[in-house]
């Protein structure tokens, strides 16, 4: 637990630093947790005997920052449309082109490239009058409030397994316990975005609508990743954290919740 905390300790303000700093120091950071990610991933795959073509999600990465930059657009859709398309080729042209080995080379793309490519779209990005560092903020705080709510409500009231073959501690009363924490951090994200910042943000409603929506989302990405690490008879994804793992296994939640906010997004256009 005491590494735990002075990894938090030592990384959450890094990462608020860049975030704030924005430019080029935020978009390398994304690139490389985004590359991480998906090495973790291929890594994980590879561990369950898949053959997976990684150039795909590689490439497409890498070019996030160029398009991001130079070009001005970054559609995360067409990027991993792009990236699906060279994985498939590669998949098709390898020694073993089976369908297992290409789906497996897609998950990546979809948990990993996704939500980092939106996250690095929205971090520079008004939208109307709302920030987009303000509601990535907000998937922020909803993903580990409701990580922490799931953790304590689970630990008091927690009776019934929620999905006892992939997560067995987790809990119904967790899941929901970790709704309501999600709810109250994106209600009190909001008000200090209005209230101290003077920043417009989305109205009451739909801040509880998202911590609801984005709760649910960010428990799925929980269970998913516990899934292919249980799948792969792994531990952790990796070791860049200190007590807590690798990329995915803190992100796990949070990128799906990013995927949450970027739909959001599309409404706010």
């Amino acid at each position: 637990m005491k590494t735990r905390v002075i990894t938090a300790l030592v990384g959450v303000p890094i990462l608020i630093a860049a975030l704030i700093i924005r430019g080029v120091v935020a978009d390398v950071l994304i690139i490389a947790l985004t590359l991480i990610a998906l090495s973790e991933c291929y890594k994980a795959l590879a561990a369950a005997k898949y053959k997976v073509c990684k150039w795909g999600g590689y490439f497409a990465a890498i070019i996030m920052w160029p398009l991001s930059s130079f070009m001005g657009v970054l559609d995360p859709l067409l990027l991993v449309t792009a990236a699906m398309g060279i994985s498939m080729l590669g998949v098709l042209l390898s020694k073993e082109p089976t369908f297992p080995n290409a789906a497996a080379s897609i998950y990546p793309l979809f948990t990993c490239l996704m939500p980092f490519s939106m996250f690095m779209m929205m971090h520079s990005t008004m939208y109307g009058r709302v920030p987009g560092i303000a509601l990535i903020t907000m998937a922020f705080g909803i993903a580990y409030g409701c990580d922490i709510f799931a953790y304590l409500g689970g630990r008091t009231f927690g009776r019934h397994k929620l999905c006892p073959a992939v997560s067995p501690k987790k809990t119904v009363e967790g899941a929901v316990s970790g709704v309501l924490g999600a709810v109250m951090f994106a209600l009190i994200i909001r008000a200090f975005f209005v209230h101290v910042l003077s920043t417009p943000m989305p109205g009451i409603p739909a801040a509880i609508l998202l911590g609801v929506i984005g709760s649910v989302a960010g428990q799925v990405g929980d269970l998913t990743a516990s899934m292919l690490k249980r799948y792969s008879g792994i531990k952790d994804y990796g070791k860049l954290f200190p007590g807590h793992g690798g990329v995915m296994d803190r992100f796990d939640s949070v990128i799906f919740t990013l995927i949450v906010m970027y739909c959001y997004t599309l409404v706010l256009h």
